[in-house]
């Protein structure tokens, strides 16, 4: 997995510009966010075999948090580990600029254009949270993300 490319699939895959408005009165009962996310820092590391982008490799990423009019939300840290081609498992915590936290995980395929995490946990205005982060492919914006939870 090269890390442009593996940073280029977890944008159109991941979490997390928040829109700062919170719907609440979505017929299921769920929370609805929406963040744009876009790549600050990233690095690579062709584990064991060289094979550049082999089961085992990781990939390391950090990617700015705003509102979907640009102002700064927070922060979202994580790492992925490659699976077999195309599969990577992913683990991603965004920290709010409110205090909170979300964190998500999963397996995604690095060929899907919108992929979908589950939430794992979070801290603040997400403790106990349960529900999904889907990434989709923005452009020049970064990643979409909707986050979609319950508490």
């Amino acid at each position: 997995m090269r890390s442009k490319a593996a940073f280029g699939a977890v944008l159109l895959a991941l979490a997390a510009g928040v829109y700062t408005t919170t719907s609440g009165a979505t017929a299921a009962g769920m929370t609805v966010e929406r963040y744009y996310t876009a790549a600050t820092w990233s690095a690579f590391d062709d584990i064991g075999v060289k094979d550049n982008g082999g089961p085992g490799d990781v990939f390391t990423a950090q990617q700015s948090l705003t509102t979907l009019d640009g102002k700064s939300a927070g922060v979202v840290n994580g790492y992925g580990i490659n699976l077999h081609k195309p599969y990577v498992f992913f683990h991603w915590t965004a920290a709010r600029n409110d205090g909170s936290s979300l964190t998500l995980m999963g397996a995604v395929s690095l060929h899907d254009k919108t992929t979908v995490y589950a939430i794992e946990g979070g801290t603040g205005r997400y403790d106990g949270a349960r529900g999904t982060v889907t990434l989709t492919d923005a452009g020049k914006k970064g990643s979409l993300v909707t986050v979609r939870y319950r508490i």
